[in-house]
């Protein structure tokens, strides 16, 4: 698959992104973050005032897991909280980076900008799966 090639291809310094917010089309809980930078290791958000590294290692996990299972969904959504929600992004993020800062958001957002992924909704819950 090589998403992180393709990432790195189609996002651009200054684009304005949104987290993924609630149900399918964001509802008002989208937050806006804007790419700061981009290097072959990592990429660098503003959120607000707070600046965020989502080194390569947050991607290549996720792509992992869909390698692993195509028919996987994970969900979007973060706590602020010592515990990731369960079948999340952010916690096997969390798990595979040793970090407790919740980046599953902003990943899961530039993943669906890239189509690798899409949005889709389980009940109230929405998350990420395979875009075919």
């Amino acid at each position: 698959m090589h998403w992180w090639e393709k990432i790195l291809r189609e996002i651009l310094v200054g684009e304005k992104l949104f987290t993924p917010g609630a149900g399918i089309d964001g509802g008002n809980r989208k937050r806006l973050f804007i790419i700061d930078s981009v290097t072959t290791s990592a990429i660098d958000v503003l959120s607000g005032n707070a600046h965020i590294k989502l080194e390569k290692t947050c991607f290549d996990v996720i792509e992992e897991a869909f390698v692993d299972n195509g028919q996987l969904w994970l969900r979007c959504a973060s706590i602020r909280a010592n515990e990731p929600l369960e079948d999340s992004a952010d916690k096997i993020i969390r798990e595979r980076t040793h970090s407790q800062l919740a980046r599953g958001n902003y990943v899961c957002s530039i993943l669906e900008k890239t189509r690798v992924v899409k949005y889709s909704m389980r009940g109230n819950r929405k998350g990420i799966e395979l875009h075919h």
